[in-house]
């Protein structure tokens, strides 16, 4: 919705939704806000663990609800709701849902990752070779961790 002052609202559930495995909802695009997009990103139990880095872009993480760790090169760190994360350019990073319940999470993510979301979900649709989903990611500056 748009007030009549020109400001941008979207309830809940509004946005963009994109199903497993991404599982997120974006509010905005970086062409949208003119620098960052923002998505929220829920999880199981056991999901995630896996690193990477976005090349020369910062990210940032609100924790909303649920138990997470957040995964960097050498360290894992226990996050809960209300944590904060801002994760430097080129910083190898990655977060894991623990505990017994899902986790939701607000990112606001490299202006790279506009058009992933829909283009990951069309090589899942085309069952295609991992070999396009890691170019898929380079070309979007997601580059793979250790982890």
């Amino acid at each position: 919705m748009e007030t009549i002052d020109g400001l941008m609202v979207l309830g809940p559930g509004e946005g963009a939704v994109f199903g497993p495995p991404l599982d997120l909802e974006r509010k905005a695009t970086a062409g949208e806000t003119g620098g960052w997009g923002v998505v929220i990103v829920s999880g199981m139990p056991g999901e995630g663990g896996r690193t990477h880095r976005h090349r020369g872009e910062t990210e940032a993480f609100f924790i909303l609800e649920g138990q997470v760790e957040l995964l960097g090169a050498e360290t894992v760190t226990p996050l809960g709701p209300g944590s904060f994360v801002r994760v430097p350019p080129d910083t190898e990073h990655g977060i894991r849902v623990v505990g017994d319940r899902p986790a939701r999470w607000l990112a606001v993510w490299p202006s790279a990752l506009d058009g992933y979301p829909e283009a990951h979900q069309a090589l899942l649709a085309e069952d295609g070779p991992s070999e396009a989903m890691v170019e898929l990611r380079r070309r979007h500056g997601i580059e793979p961790g250790r982890g």
